[in-house]
């Protein structure tokens, strides 16, 4: 039996169709059942949110495998990103060493660390680092899983460069040094399904798999980048970093623009490892052109 968090996101549901394909038995945690779709009455379900202090009774009874994708780029009404990534995961991770789960794949981020310039990316290197301290203590294996920007059409970063197209002059940070290697969310699900197939790892040594398209972009040649491919090409304009967090605030408002989503866009999330992790996966990752094509 896998448990699987985030299943109702970009990537989570393209897991969940995997697994499911495969033959593997999956219990969701969930806050919402309903927008698991028709995809509910395949699965077992829990009802769970990140602030939860405790799982519900038998969330774990009869997992062998932990796939936890939740975990928000921004705060939330229900609790700040830290709690939500990596309170929730240690308390997630340590329940499941306690109830004798075998292998736990945690979904972090490439640029995960405390020196990041963003509070997303500072969560996500806490998280890694809580996960596998609960995975060693408890005796279970530990993989992590760190993607770059993930793209799917419908999903929130192709969402925001849909709407910014529709401008004349499109604004972008100036001077950033941001960097990121986006891949299909796709990719990322046939990457972590391949992760739990492929056997667990020693307990003492957790597995780390940077997950990585084929292409680089610098931050303000991205949104130009996937103008192209939704077919609406802008001028853009470069704003200091403080005039766009300014511009950003203004329109801050859940399902809108937010200035931590911004923040992880200026940071350098290519990883050291191009996309060997993903090949040796038996992955061959497309660029944002197959990205957004589904």
């Amino acid at each position: 039996m896998i448990l699987l968090t985030g299943a109702t996101g970009a990537t989570g549901r393209r897991v969940l169709d995997r697994l499911l394909a495969r033959g593997h038995r999956v219990r969701c945690l969930v806050r919402n059942p309903a927008r698991l779709g028709t995809r509910r009455v395949d699965v077992q379900l829990s009802l769970w949110h990140l602030t939860d202090n405790r799982l519900p009774g038998g969330a774990l009874r009869g997992v062998d495998t932990v796939i936890h994708l939740a975990g928000p780029l921004s705060d939330q009404p229900i609790g700040q990103l830290e709690e939500l990534n990596a309170t929730a995961s240690w308390r997630l991770a340590d329940a499941a060493a306690a109830a004798g789960v075998e292998h736990f794949v945690y979904a972090s981020a490439l640029g995960a660390g405390s020196a990041a310039g963003c509070r997303f990316l500072r969560a996500k290197q806490v998280g890694e680092h809580v996960v596998s301290g609960a995975g060693a203590t408890g005796g279970m294996g530990v993989s992590i899983v760190a993607p770059s920007l993930i793209l799917a059409r419908g999903q929130r970063w192709a969402s925001w460069a849909q709407a910014l197209s529709l401008l004349p002059v499109v604004p972008v940070p100036a001077r950033s040094a941001g960097r990121s290697r986006p891949l299909s969310a796709a990719d990322v699900a046939d990457a972590i399904v391949a992760v739990v197939e492929g056997g667990t790892p020693p307990v003492d040594r957790p597995a780390r798999h940077e997950l990585a398209g084929p292409d680089e972009y610098l931050v303000r040649d991205l949104v130009p980048a996937l103008h192209t491919v939704v077919g609406r090409r802008r001028r853009t304009i470069g704003l200091p970093a403080g005039v766009l967090n300014a511009a950003v605030a203004v329109l801050e408002r859940p399902g809108a623009a937010d200035r931590e989503e911004l923040a992880v866009l200026t940071c350098d999330t290519t990883g050291r490892h191009g996309t060997r992790d993903l090949e040796a996966l038996g992955v061959r990752p497309g660029g944002i052109v197959e990205a957004l094509g589904g």
